[in-house]
């Protein structure tokens, strides 16, 4: 049986899978030769900027959102307390608060093996799931950031979920 060296021959780069999802959305993205993708999405807080990264040393494909919030110093303890705390809700993905700058993010990878590929469907489920954190979470964010809400009310906030629209 031939199947083993049908996979082994199979070479596809995940940007590639990434791209067609992104085409097919209808989003404004640039894909660079360094292996990154970058990409606009609206939001109703705000448009996630969002980037892939394919790392073929690693296996794997990673995306970052940047929720566009830069922690103030005095408040960098509290807001990585309630990335935990948001973080527990999370099935796919992590936010992160960058020690450099402050910056608050969604972060993702998945692995590709080699041989194998990533599917347009699989890089649509990984871009939902970056916006769908985004939009749920940013606003508990803003809450410790700028409205000066305590980490325990900012997640109370934001595991508040409304049955339908009003």
């Amino acid at each position: 049986m031939e199947l083993a060296s049908e996979y082994t021959t199979l070479v596809s780069d995940p940007l590639d899978a990434v791209e067609q999802a992104v085409i097919a959305e209808q989003l404004p993205y640039e894909r660079d030769d360094g292996g990154e993708l970058h990409l606009s999405a609206p939001g109703a807080w705000r448009d996630h900027q969002i980037w892939f990264a394919w790392r073929p040393e690693l296996d794997a494909i990673h995306i970052c959102a940047s929720l566009e919030l830069k922690t103030p110093a005095n408040r960098y303890r509290e807001v990585c307390e309630l990335a935990a705390r948001l973080n527990e809700k999370l099935w796919f993905g992590h936010f992160d608060v960058w020690a450099e700058d402050g910056g608050v993010m969604y972060r993702h990878s998945v692995p590709v093996p080699a041989g194998e590929t990533l599917s347009p469907n699989q890089a649509t489920l990984m871009l939902g799931a970056a916006r769908e954190a985004g939009e749920r979470f940013y606003p508990a964010f803003q809450f410790l950031i700028w409205g000066g809400k305590s980490v325990e009310e900012a997640a109370q906030a934001a595991m508040f979920e409304t049955a339908g629209e009003a």
